[in-house]
């Protein structure tokens, strides 16, 4: 089963943390960790969100069938096609709103958005975890009600596009004060 949550916290100017809001989905794919279709799953997963500089590629190493060692390239140099890194740096962001208003499977973007922030990635294959992290600290007061994560990639014409991987409504919103940091972490759990 894979499990996607996502964390919220707020860092407030009196140094406190505050984990504010947990969104976790009980099933979003199949699998049961630990077996290879879990471990392959995960692998790809975590290459789709590979922050990756332009020209550059990313792969993993597999056995064959016939006990081989083998590498598979996941990101290659290519600009017209979405796992391809030669019209730009590919890299996640995590997108910050304040819409409540419920998400819809034809979300193409925040519908508000405030922030748009690029992403870190991490991969802890013992763990089969694959997290984003994006952090903002606003300038002004804000009340944060939807966050999102995106991919900057190559699109078949070769021009780099933000595409939206999802949406998600926060309840209650969060309020940020200027000067405050709000960090998101998507974390995909197999």
């Amino acid at each position: 089963m894979l499990r996607k949550e996502i964390i919220v916290t707020v860092k407030r100017k009196n140094g406190r943390v505050e984990t504010y809001r947990v969104v976790a989905d009980e099933k979003v794919g199949g699998g049961q960790g630990g077996d290879l279709v879990t471990l392959w799953a995960f692998r790809l997963l975590c290459c789709v969100f590979a922050s990756v500089l332009k020209g550059s590629t990313v792969s993993f190493s597999f056995t064959d069938l016939s006990g081989l060692s083998r590498t598979q390239i996941c990101i290659a140099t290519v600009s017209n096609n979405f796992l391809g890194s030669g019209c730009a740096d590919r890299a996640p962001y995590i997108g910050f709103g304040s819409s409540s208003t419920p998400p819809s499977r034809t979300d193409s973007r925040l519908l508000t958005e405030l922030a748009r922030v690029r992403g870190s990635h991490y991969v802890d294959e013992s763990a089969f975890s694959c997290s984003i992290v994006g952090s903002w600290t606003p300038t002004n007061d804000v009340t944060v009600c939807e966050v999102g994560l995106y991919m900057f990639a190559c699109d078949s014409g070769g021009v780099a596009r933000y595409v939206l991987f999802d949406r998600s409504v926060l309840s209650p919103c969060v309020s940020v004060g200027a000067g405050e940091t709000i960090s998101v972490a998507y974390v995909f759990r197999f």
